[in-house]
């Protein structure tokens, strides 16, 4: 079965996938190719980079990086919706929320 990799995102992008995955689900199911979804927000990057500081039920895999060799692959197929880049006042509030 073929299959899409749709990146969840955070920040206003992610309006657009609760609305638009919905209709590429339909589309896509009809067509027999399987959407699954990947977190490439900040935190889940944060988290995935540092394993050690999480639990065993906490610790999640480093999806961009996972993304990064399927965007290599001859059948690769992502869906990415735009997004901005994390600012460094994003970035502060989130490493302080994780110590």
């Amino acid at each position: 079965m073929a299959k899409i990799i749709w990146s969840v995102i955070d920040e206003a992008p992610a309006l657009a996938t609760y609305s638009l995955l919905p209709i590429v689900n339909a589309f896509t199911q009809a067509a027999g190719v399987e959407v699954v979804t990947s977190d490439i927000s900040l935190a889940g990057r944060v988290i995935a980079t540092f394993p050690e500081r999480m639990s065993d039920a906490q610790r999640i895999p480093d999806n961009l990086a996972q993304l990064g060799v399927v965007a290599t692959e001859p059948d690769g197929n992502i869906i990415k919706l735009p997004n901005i880049s994390a600012s460094i006042p994003q970035l502060k509030a989130c490493i302080e929320e994780l110590q």
